[in-house]
């Protein structure tokens, strides 16, 4: 029994983390059509949303700054910003991260989220509460060096999801 009892506990933690990891495949929406997105075909740009089940992201618009008066990158790099718009599709609340749900990278290298090229965008940040049929709209931004090619951004509308949306930005 007391060797039953751990490999039970085991199997039962294993099924909870198996629910947990959502598979949302989202759905990609260009002026008001909707078609799942193909493997392979898993990239979206500018003006195409990527629609999960519970919340729809919309790349607005990108644009690369030095920086304003307080907030400017190191030397040889510049802010890039993506400006998302985020719609809850759903009938509950849900939580936006900027940390949580974006990873980035710029040339095929991981690059962190930078709170001082968002704070040198106007709009603000993806950070927040999002009540249902809301919208949040804000930049995602990094500090890349200036020579940068492509932007790729991976979003997932849950943490704990499987699933992301690819959004490529090219210089």
């Amino acid at each position: 029994m007391k060797r039953v009892l751990p490999i039970l506990l085991s199997v039962a933690i294993c099924f909870s983390f198996a629910a947990c990891s959502v598979e949302d495949s989202p759905k990609k929406e260009t002026g008001g059509s909707e078609a799942t997105a193909e493997k392979g075909d898993e990239t979206f740009g500018l003006n195409e949303a990527a629609v999960f089940e519970d919340l729809k992201f919309l790349a607005t618009e990108m644009k690369e700054t030095n920086g304003d008066t307080f907030f400017k990158p190191e030397s040889g790099n510049v802010f890039v910003g993506v400006k998302f718009e985020i719609e809850n599709v759903s009938d509950e609340s849900q939580v936006i991260s900027s940390l949580l749900l974006f990873e980035a990278y710029v040339d095929d290298v991981k690059c962190d989220y930078s709170f001082s090229a968002a704070c040198a965008f106007d709009d603000g940040t993806l950070d927040g509460e999002l009540a249902p049929g809301k919208k949040l709209v804000g930049w995602y931004a990094v500090e890349v060096p200036a020579d940068w090619q492509e932007l790729e951004l991976d979003v997932q509308a849950d943490w704990l999801s499987n699933s992301t949306a690819k959004f490529v930005f090219e210089k």
